[in-house]
């Protein structure tokens, strides 16, 4: 007698674990993820040229020293290597015309870094559906608090930035001490724990419905690693690629951008559904813990 394959497909997908990544997947599916994933990452291209204008502009005005520009480019094409060319154009922009930018890119940061958060917060609430979504005008608080974060972070990168370019003037040349705290920010270890730490954040506070810690961990874990491990590739790949499509120069560096910010958008909405689907167990055996009648009472017991 022949196996049955509809039978044995149905005996696969009624294991609990492979019914729990169906869920996690028909949750994605139905926000839909991969069309929110693809919008988010026009945004966030949109959100990165004018950050790092203001970024660089920032250690412009409050340092004025070109070094300081030089080393806060550096960095952050060493976190986010697949935008290099735009950090590097964002650069040059501003050797010819600081002032300027800088203004601009102020007005585009706060506009557009506000618009990034209200795209995803509304694509969280298309996966946490069970919660009621936010208004329009928490939404957009939320995203100008965001903003001052971003801002915020900027310039303590630019402190940063500024004490090591001073330690290795001040220092004598023989002292590794700035080389290796600048070699240690911009590894590997830090670069993807401070990715998971800003994927369990977005998980924690971004959903209108707060998750527990306990649905969040595992998946901003493996998240933070997917995303890291997307960027790695494609700074492997993006040279090669950019190689073989030179005729159409930049363009190609915009689109391999787009590209990377597609997939890390997707890897961060399939974690985002894996916490929606995980919170919403815990709150089911919570309810029906409650819910369950109370154990009788031992004889004698008083009651």
């Amino acid at each position: 007698m022949r196996p049955d394959p509809l039978a044995i497909l149905e005996r696969v997908l009624a294991e609990p674990r492979v019914a729990y990544i169906a869920l996690v997947l028909d949750t994605y599916g139905k926000a839909p993820g991969g069309l929110l994933a693809n919008g988010l990452a026009f945004t966030a291209l949109f959100a990165a040229i004018p950050t790092a204008l203001v970024t660089l502009g920032l250690a412009g005005w409050l340092v004025n020293d070109p070094a300081v520009q030089a080393a806060l480019a550096e960095a952050l094409t060493a976190t986010f290597p697949p935008l290099a060319d735009v950090i590097e154009a964002a650069l040059v922009a501003l050797t010819e015309g600081a002032a300027v930018t800088s203004i601009i890119g102020v007005v585009g940061l706060v506009w557009t870094v506000s618009q990034l958060y209200v795209a995803v917060d509304v694509a969280f609430a298309r996966i946490f559906s069970q919660a009621v979504e936010r208004d329009v005008v928490r939404r957009t608080a939320r995203g100008f608090l965001w903003v001052a974060i971003v801002i915020a972070l900027v310039v303590a990168v630019i402190i940063a930035a500024t004490l090591l370019t001073a330690a290795t003037t001040l220092l004598p040349d023989a002292s590794p001490v700035p080389g290796v705290a600048a070699d240690l920010l911009t590894s590997w270890p830090v670069l993807l724990l401070l990715g998971v730490l800003t994927v369990g954040a977005i998980y924690r506070f971004v959903p209108p419905l707060t998750p527990a810690w306990s649905s969040l961990i595992v998946p901003s874990v493996l998240t933070g690693i997917a995303i890291g491990l997307l960027t790695q590739l494609f700074t492997f790949l993006a040279p090669r690629l950019v190689g073989v499509a030179s005729i159409v120069g930049s363009l190609a560096t915009i689109f391999i951008a787009l590209a990377w910010l597609s997939f890390s958008f997707q890897a961060l909405l399939l974690g985002a559904s894996w916490v929606a689907v995980a919170d919403r167990r815990r709150r089911a055996e919570e309810g029906s813990a409650l819910a369950a009648p109370a154990a009788p009472a031992e004889p004698g017991g008083g009651g």
